[in-house]
Formats: C-alpha cells, structure tokens, sequence
C-alpha cells in the first residue's frame, strides 16, 4: 500500500439530534413571524440544554431550557432569563417570535411570561429544533417534539396570523429530508437521525386492532444530546487503492509520533475476476456494538460477575470520557431511552484490530475474532472474496449468485430483510459455512438514503438491553416491525438449522461427537481427527464453544434431514436464551439444562445446497491453535475443501 502525508488538525463534534429549516427572505417579507411547536422534556439537566436557535447574517439566538426557567442566549449579549422551566413527562407549547418593529425576539413557554432579547434576524432565517446549529456549541436536548409551524404575523395581536408552514413528523419516516405539509413548499432536513416513528402527544385507543401501524399517532420526534450518525468531518488525506489488489481486509495506519491507529476497510474484487468461495463479514453487527458502553452500566457489572469484573482496555475508557462520540445500539441515552440508529459515518473506537471485549476478558470479539477467519484462509491458501453486510444489502441476490461458497463471520446477529432474501435464496444451491452463533437474529433496518446507518427496536422480547414502547416496534426506516426475526416467523434455524440458545462468557468447552458422525456420510467431515471430542481448547475463553450458542429445534424450524455432528456441554454460568423461558425457573444453568449446548450440524437441501454450522461464537477462536493444526481447523478444513468441489 503506498504511504501518504497529511497534516493532522483536530476536528470538532457535533452531536445532538435534530430538525432545520430554513425560511427564505422573499416568504418573510416585512411581517412578524412566529414559531410554535410541542415540546416534551425526557430529561433536563441543571445546565440546560439548547432547545431551539434562530440563525440569520451570520448570527444565532439561541432558547436554552433549565429546570427551573428558559434563556435566550446570543454571543456578544448578556443572556435573558425568566418564564418557566418545562416539566420533564409533560407536554408544553413552545413559541419564538420575531418582532420586526421592536427588533426583539421574544421566548415563551405555555404563554408563561415572555422572555426577550435584543436582535431582530434579517434576510433568510435558519430555525434549528433540538439542537444548537452544527459550530456554534451547546449541548442538545432530550425530548419529544411535535408540530413545528411558522405563522406571519401583522401588527401587534399574535392571534392574527397567516400560516406560513407547518411540518408533519409522521410523513415520510424513512427520509432524513421533509417538506412542509402546509403552506410555503419549504424543505427541513433531520440532523444526527432523532428518533422518528414515535409517539406524540395523542395516545392511541389500544383496543384498535393494531394501534402501532397507524402511522398518524406516531407524529413527534425524539431528540437526544449524544446522538452522532454524521461526524461530517473534512478530508484529511486520500489513499488510493493499488490496481490488482487482492479482496480482502485491509487497514489504513495512520500514525503520528509514537501512536498509531489503525482504520479496516475491505477491498472488493474486480468485476469478472471473483474467485468462487466469499466470506461475508457482519459489519451491520459491527456498527450495533460501535461504540458500545454497557461496561460502565449495571448490565456491565452483571456480564462480568463471574469472570472478575469487566477488563477495560484504553479504549474503553475514552469512550467513557467521550459521549459525543455516540452510541452503540446496546446503550441508552442519558434519559433511559434505547438507542436506536447506529452509524459508520463517526470515530468508532472498538471497530478495530487492535480492540479486544471486555466482557470476555479481553479476548477478541466481532471484528477481531472474524480476522481469525481472513487469518486461516490465508495460511492454507484458499482462495476468496471479502464483502460485506452493507454490500449484500445494496445488492442482494446478485452478489451471491457470484460464488458457489459462503463462509459467514463470527456474530452475524443484525440482519435486513433483503438480506435474509438473498441468503435463503442462495442455501437452495448454494454452500454454506456458519462459523458463529447468535446470527440472523434482530429485525435491521439500513437507511435507504445512507445504507451505513442501521436501525433496530428491541421489542419486548428477547435478549436485549432495552424494551421498546408496544406502540412504537415498528422501524422507522422500512415501517416493518422490530423485535427478533424469530417472532416474525423466520427463526434462523430455517436458514442455518441452528438458532441462539444460550451464553455464557466463562470457560468455554469442546463438542462431543455423535454416533452420526461416524457414518460413513458424514466421517469425511473428521478425516485426520482421532479425537471423540472437537475444539476443547481455544484463545477465546479456552474452547471452541463458548460466548453464544446456537442449537438445532424443529419447532423453530430446523429442516428435516439435518444430522447433529457433535454437541457441547456447560456448566452452571451458562444460562439459556431468555426467549425460551415462558416461566421463572430455578436451576437453569448448563449444569442442568440439555437445552444449554452449541451443536455442530450438517444438512443437504433438495436443491442442491449444503450447510455446516458450529453453533459459536468462539469457533473461529480454536483456529490458529497450535500454528492450525488441531481439530477445529482440520474439521473447517475438510468441509470447505469439500464445498469449493475438491473432496467429498
């Protein structure tokens, strides 16, 4: 790769979620205006946080809320202060007025007593909900908004106006723009993805037959201080890739002084020249876990409890001390709401070669586990293509009718519609490697305007870390309903025959072998392997079955004719998935419970198509054992052999 220089300048974030629009001079002409919209507070802090901003010649008036009281604040004036606070959990009308003649601009909440400053915007006026405008400082709001509308104003009586325009938040979901519903054809856009498709200030009647497909209750935004889903940071440098690279993982190094930091990106193949077997890395369950906190929450402590409590690395500790970094779809925001968007287009310090989990006592995770993968096809010289999440969802079917063979990642837990399209489509025929667990597992959606912003609402099912409200399930993003793909009918188990069954983050353990896998139909999956039990040994947690599980269950829909190879067994800090607990139990424990394993599976689909599946996360983990000569790898080895076509 060739090297360049660039000068390295810091750049600043913007986070915090929110809605512009601008109006333009000609549709002000020389009326007062006024700016109304419904405010619903999820939390205020005691320094406040920037509501709304009126920017207009390079200046901005900005409405700061507190507890207690609002300010309107400008640089080079004393802030104003007075009215009253707005009430967390309660809805409240806020109004902006421009008054032209007395070149003032007056603030109030719930027709409370107006709180003025000495400015009047001329020319086009840039409104900013939420949010402060992208360089001007502040920390954001967390709240529901609704309704904002502008009116002109004639004279001194406000309750004479003439609408100018007015914004409906339950009108196009999926968009990051939105036109003015009523009025002028003005365009606002949404900034940093605040949570659309949620309720506003009408609660539905529940006893409707489905109250979260009306779309019109859903009619409020929810702004949050953190949210980051575009850094919008400046070029620094440009590298071109090398014509005739190979495909595969690459990372830019990017160093100065003595640190060093590394940036993975993946090289595609040139069109025509795809080599038959594709290893698909789950780089949408990369951007769930981006950034990703939970080790400074409760659920932290919880997680590690039975392995000496959470091991931080350097990295986990500066996202600690940098919020505005954003988010992982596991955290909340700081008033308790779920995160629900996640974003490439931001710092992301734990997607990296050099970041290892804390909750696994530093073992390699997602990303660095799945370089295991790149790392064993590359010391046996199999030949492959890398792509990823994001490119199986732009292109579908098309990109796997390029390969016979598909090798998944480690952890391909987040998964879009079309992208469980194309790969059931593709196991009528196709072959396919599943060297992890917990996969095909939440309901994605991707942005249809940036496919590297993903979405997911938790439902009320499940192993999350979050619940969503019942009447906000629905994605915001394809308006299909959240939760696991399990309780929309399409467990994994059709596709894999496996689906997430336990975890556990202790010692890991070997796989047991069955009787059927010393059949002669299946013996030549352990050719070379004298051993009863497979992958009792590891890097990550010391077995090949370990982290989460995955098992076979015809009522999940496990296909007939899927022969269980081997299966692994636990011990107590093992627990079963909680989707599949309908009552409280005691002794639930892998030390009990048969429910508590990963399975090792084979399956032949009439089509044509062929599956193994390991049922771990932890697999890829026992590859390089002993310099890859060691059971594990043997078994990958001997099945994609005998799927590129060389062995059967």
């Amino acid at each position: 790769m060739p090297t360049i220089k660039a000068p390295l300048e810091s750049q600043r974030l913007s986070p915090g979620s929110g809605f512009e629009f601008r109006l333009p001079a000609e549709c002000l002409g020389e009326d007062d205006w006024l700016l109304d919209f419904m405010v619903m507070p999820t939390l205020v802090r005691d320094d406040g946080h920037v509501l709304a901003a009126v920017s207009a010649g390079g200046e901005t008036c900005r409405l700061t809320i507190f507890p207690d009281q609002i300010r309107l604040e400008m640089h080079g004036q004393p802030p104003v202060s007075g009215g009253v606070g707005l009430e967390v959990g309660r809805w409240s009308q806020v109004k902006l007025r421009a008054r032209r003649s007395k070149r003032q601009v007056v603030a109030s909440v719930s027709d409370a007593v107006d709180v003025t400053m000495a400015w009047c915007p001329e020319g086009d006026v840039t409104i900013t909900l939420g949010r402060h405008p992208r360089g001007t400082g502040g920390r954001g709001a967390n709240a529901r908004i609704e309704a904002p509308r502008v009116a002109l104003v004639a004279g001194d009586d406000p309750s004479i106006r003439r609408p100018l325009c007015a914004f409906d938040f339950a009108a196009a979901f999926a968009s990051t723009d939105l036109v003015a519903s009523f009025g002028e054809p003005i365009d606002g856009r949404f900034i940093n993805h605040p949570t659309r498709r949620v309720l506003g200030r009408g609660r539905t009647d529940v006893l409707q037959a489905d109250p979260d497909s009306d779309a019109r209750l859903h009619c409020a935004i929810h702004v949050h201080e953190y949210d980051l889903t575009d850094a919008e940071w400046d070029e620094t440098g440009r590298l071109r890739v090398p014509d005739g690279i190979e495909s595969g993982v690459y990372a830019v190094q990017a160093t100065s002084g003595t640190e060093r930091l590394r940036l993975p990106f993946v090289v595609r193949p040139t069109p025509g020249k795809e080599k038959r077997c594709l290893l698909l890395l789950p780089t949408y369950t990369y951007l769930a876990y981006a950034n990703e906190r939970l080790a400074f929450s409760e659920r932290g402590a919880a997680l590690t409890s039975e392995t000496g409590g959470a091991a931080l690395s350097e990295m986990d500790k500066a996202l600690d001390a940098a919020p505005e970094l954003g988010a992982s779809l596991y955290d909340r925001h700081a008033d308790g709401s779920g995160v629900h968007y996640s974003s490439r287009r931001r710092p992301i310090l734990n997607f990296s070669p050099d970041y290892r989990a804390w909750w696994c006592t530093r073992a390699p995770r997602h990303f660095l586990a799945d370089l295991n993968i790149a790392q064993w096809l590359d010391h046996f010289s199999f030949e492959y293509d890398v792509a990823t999440d994001e490119d199986l969802h732009r292109e579908g079917e098309g990109l796997l009718d390029l390969y016979d063979v598909l090798m998944t990642g480690t952890h391909p837990e987040y998964t879009t519609a079309r992208m469980l399209s194309a790969l059931h489509r593709f196991a009528d025929n196709g072959h396919i490697l599943y060297l992890g667990a917990n996969g095909f597992y939440w309901v994605t959606g991707a942005d249809p305007q940036d496919t590297g912003v993903i979405e997911s609402r938790r439902g009320f099912a499940g192993t999350r870390n979050w619940n969503s409200d019942p009447l906000e399930v629905r994605l915001s993003t394809t308006g299909e309903p959240g939760g696991l793909w399990r309780h929309r009918g399409l467990a994994p188990n059709r596709l894999t025959g496996l689906g997430f069954g336990a975890v556990g983050f202790t010692k890991g353990s070997g796989y047991k072998r069955t009787d059927a896998s010393y059949e002669p139909a299946f013996a030549w999956i352990f050719d070379g392997i004298e051993d009863a039990v497979i992958g009792d040994f590891g890097d990550i947690v010391g077995g090949a079955a370990g982290d989460e599980l995955d098992r076979m269950d015809p009522a999940l829909g496990t296909p007939d004719g899927t022969v269980l190879l081997a299966s692994s067994s636990h011990d107590r800090t093992f627990l079963p998935a909680i989707e599949d607990e309908i009552e409280i139990q005691h002794e639930l424990g892998g030390d009990n419970n048969p429910n508590v394993r990963a399975d090792m599976v084979y399956l032949e689909r009439p089509g044509g198509g062929r599956l193994f599946g390991t049922g771990s996360i932890n697999w890829c983990g026992s590859l390089a054992h002993n310099g890859f000569d060691n059971s594990v790898s043997r078994v990958t080895h001997n099945v994609l052999t005998a799927f590129l076509g060389g062995r059967r």
